[in-house]
């Protein structure tokens, strides 16, 4: 897609120029002061018995024993399939669904700040059973006979940024739970009780796309976007799952309709709400609906405060655009109380930047591929085939059992699917709606609560305007 502008450089505001070469740099708190993140509370949450340890040294291309030809590069990107958690009173998603479509106000209007409650982790929140459930029965509904036994990994963006994180020495403490299913290394997020809400949400991160984008007709009452994609990374192919703020098509016009108050004062209704939970029945519905959209057209959306005049950090936003292979990027700046000069709605493509940081990064990159690489090599030799990661300190990764009973990645139907003993029948998701039933293992609205707390620098008032799920776990204290 060509490089969309939406407004010309106001001089105030833009984009920051990229960071040093090859290595990380932690978040800065406010008033550059920072303090150790929060370490994961192992006391409530136990860690079960040591299996092996990656230390930083043990990550180092030049000196690890893992020497393989593949380039840490992301090559052969291409849709997977992708699904919307839907606003109803079951656990419903719609397959493929499709992301809210841009479509930005042609006069500027005072915004009312967020209000009401949302959620870490929207998958967790609406099926705490088997969180990435949705994501495979979506896959299984665009693809009956999608190939499963060339799939190396299946992430989402919160896991494997975190895994980058490491390899690029940006110092945040995480956990997550790893299970190998038929040849597949699923890396499970476990960041806090699934209905974990974010605490003291102020500024515009959620009214800003209530109003600037749409839920078209045929995917009307949904809440979020789900996408998966898949491509090659250190000779190994993976899958990921994250959330899409939505997609541009030019064919269409800005809002312009004499309607347009009232479309914004009910999307502003509705923002309180936005996310409230279904009744949890263990069950989850799937609808046929929505259509695919190409990847060059979707983005990622970022609000911050123009007052300070001060540009966006892009070396914190490019490593997530670059997981997940996102070439489009909007920030929008507000002036402190909810209005978005069209002037200071900066649209543009960011293939060419995104690029320029996997030539950067290379070395991080390369010690990402051993990370996975050694995490896979431990799990394949583990008898259940179920452990987690967690990071107790900046230089060591623990790889460890789980502690106390299974907590597997999905129901045992689903798992023999994936290894490909079960039969999956196309004409099972030929009706509208599929129920799912979730009631092997162990069921995860209990044991799904690690309780981590955010990483703020600093015990100020939160402002979670800048942050979002995949990228920081809403952490508070994303800079403007």
């Amino acid at each position: 897609m060509s490089t969309w502008r939406g407004a010309s450089s106001s001089g105030r505001a833009g984009f920051a120029p990229r960071g040093g070469r090859g290595g990380g740099r932690g978040r800065g708190g406010r008033g550059g002061h920072q303090s150790a993140p929060l370490q994961p509370d192992i006391v409530k949450h136990p860690l079960g018995d040591l299996v092996a340890k990656i230390t930083t040294k043990d990550i180092d291309p030049t000196g690890s024993e893992d020497t393989f030809s593949a380039a840490a590069v992301i090559t052969d990107c291409e849709y997977v399939a992708s699904y919307n958690w839907m606003n109803e009173g079951a656990s419903t998603i719609m397959a493929p669904g499709k992301p809210p479509l841009w479509t930005p106000l042609s006069v500027p209007r005072r915004l009312n700040e967020d209000t009401g409650d949302f959620y870490r982790d929207p998958n967790a929140a609406r099926f705490p059973s088997y969180p990435i459930e949705p994501a495979v029965q979506a896959i299984f509904k665009v693809d009956a006979a999608f190939s499963t036994s060339n799939i190396d990994v299946f992430a989402c963006g919160s896991t494997l940024g975190n895994l980058l994180r490491f390899a690029r020495h940006d110092d945040k403490p995480f956990r997550f739970g790893v299970e190998l299913i038929g040849n597949t290394v699923f890396f499970v997020r476990k960041e806090g009780s699934p209905t974990e809400l974010i605490a003291g949400v102020r500024g515009w991160g959620h009214t800003f796309p209530e109003a600037y984008t749409t839920w078209e007709p045929d995917v009307k009452g949904s809440e979020t976007h789900q996408r998966m994609v898949q491509y090659k990374f250190g000779g190994l192919r993976f899958i990921l799952r994250f959330e899409c703020d939505g997609y541009f098509n030019t064919a269409l016009p800005q809002k312009t309709s004499p309607d347009g108050d009232d479309d914004l004062a009910q999307a502003l209704k509705t923002v309180s709400v936005s996310q409230s939970l279904p009744k949890q029945d263990n069950s989850l519905s799937i609808k046929t609906g929505g259509s695919e959209v190409p990847q060059s057209s979707i983005f990622d959306l970022k609000t911050r405060s123009g007052k300070r005049g001060q540009s966006i950090d892009m070396e914190q936003i490019l490593p997530l655009l670059y997981l997940k292979q996102i070439p489009n990027f909007i920030v929008a700046y507000h002036n402190g109380a909810g209005l978005f000069p069209t002037k200071d709605i900066k649209v543009e493509n960011f293939e060419k930047e995104i690029r320029q940081w996997e030539v950067d990064n290379k070395c991080a990159l390369e010690r990402l591929s051993v990370i996975i690489r050694k995490i896979i090599e431990v799990v394949k030799m583990d008898e259940c085939g179920l452990l987690e990661i967690y990071r107790p300190s900046p230089d060591c990764l623990e790889i460890r059992k789980q502690h106390g009973d299974e907590s597997h990645v999905l129901p045992l139907s689903l798992r023999q699917e994936w290894e490909g003993a079960g039969l999956h029948v196309a004409d099972e998701f030929d009706s509208d709606q599929e129920s799912s039933q979730a009631g092997e293992g162990v069921d995860l609205r209990h044991s799904y609560n690690y309780n981590f707390d955010s990483d703020s620098d600093d015990d100020s008032i939160k402002d979670f305007t800048a942050c979002s799920a995949d990228d920081c776990g809403y952490c508070g204290k994303c800079t403007y």
